[in-house]
């Protein structure tokens, strides 16, 4: 795509946000109606939606996602994805039309107006606490027994290892819950949102698609505790995979004993 100077991209940065905080504005008042109430729950996934896709066309961002798999009607998945960007979670959003719950950080609770809601909504873990992983775990348990599907960042946070995506360890939690509610994981490649919406104290947001591979589900059907382990390594290289086809990175080696 054409070069844009430093100025432009200065002047697009503000612009962007402005669009990222006003639509968010706009809707914030029916967010925090709807969010009171257990049976509006798909209302509020439907207007984070409309957010997304109101930014992502003011901005020039253009979802693009290809989707290896057709979703089952009423079928509850586990949606892991590689974390690289603030960009995901609506990147997500925009792209997966059913009800979903993230599983996301404590700290976006203390976001200013944004934090009460998405807390509502969702469900924050307190990595520190143990209680609070616990609490998670059995909470989206509950959730997909309502057939809501989770969806995790299961590095835990976006890794500091370089300019382009590569992942860090896995951790258990969504393992353990497609597991005990034999449900199957959804691996999903984010492949460039680390340019759209880079991963520092700057918004600095730039023109790109916002590309995301939904891969072929791994199967839990049969599989214990025991198989976390090889689970959790299967999902780890199906993403890793698709990552170094399209970005050709390198990501280090996982052993199977993670």
């Amino acid at each position: 795509m054409p070069k844009i100077t430093p100025v432009l991209q200065k002047i697009f940065a503000v612009y962007a946000l402005f669009v990222f905080l006003g639509f968010f504005l706009m809707l914030y008042p029916f967010m925090f109606f709807f969010v009171h109430f257990n049976w509006a729950r798909t209302i509020n996934h439907w207007l984070y939606r409309i957010w997304g896709h109101l930014v992502f066309f003011f901005t020039g961002v253009w979802a693009s996602p290809d989707w290896r798999f057709k979703r089952k009607k009423g079928q509850a998945y586990v949606y892991c994805a590689n974390h690289t960007s603030y960009a995901d979670i609506p990147t997500l959003y925009v792209n997966i039309v059913q009800d979903l719950i993230f599983i996301g950080k404590s700290s976006l609770g203390k976001v200013p107006l944004f934090g009460y809601t998405y807390s509502k909504v969702h469900i924050l873990v307190d990595r520190r606490s143990t209680h609070s992983r616990k609490d998670v775990i059995e909470k989206t348990k509950q959730a997909v027994k309502s057939g809501i599907s989770p969806v995790f960042f299961p590095e835990g946070t976006i890794p500091k290892v370089g300019k382009r995506p590569e992942m860090i360890e896995f951790k258990d939690g969504a393992f353990k819950v497609a597991i005990e509610m034999q449900v199957p994981i959804v691996p999903v490649a984010i492949l460039n949102n680390y340019l759209i919406l880079p991963d520092n104290e700057k918004f600095n947001l730039k023109i790109r698609p916002s590309k995301a591979v939904f891969l072929k589900p791994i199967e839990t059907k049969g599989l214990g505790l025991e198989s976390l382990n090889e689970l959790k390594l299967q999902t780890f290289q199906a993403i890793d995979k698709e990552l170094k086809a399209n970005l050709k990175v390198k990501t280090p080696h996982v052993k199977k004993n993670l």
